[in-house]
């Protein structure tokens, strides 16, 4: 059987990329990597997601992003508060 596999790339500011690995975290279907940069202001969150087949990985990356999503509309609402 062939195995599928994709990569995500998320690049922002540390106190959002910590936010948003905090709303992940768990998360047992992906490989997640936070990243730090050489200022330590700016981060990275790299995801590798591996599935059976597309249909998985889909399923996959799209909980993922929901996830993501609703958590960076979180933080938003807060950081303008």
């Amino acid at each position: 059987m062939t195995e599928v596999e994709t990569e995500m790339v998320w690049v922002g500011d540390l106190d959002k990329a910590e936010f948003l690995l905090a709303a992940v975290e768990g998360e047992d279907s992906a490989e997640i990597e936070l990243v730090i940069g050489c200022d330590e202001a700016e981060a990275g969150l790299r995801f590798h997601v591996k599935g059976d087949d597309l249909r998985e990985v889909r399923a996959i990356v799209d909980g993922l992003l929901a996830r993501l999503g609703e958590a960076e509309a979180e933080f938003d609402s807060v950081s303008r508060a």
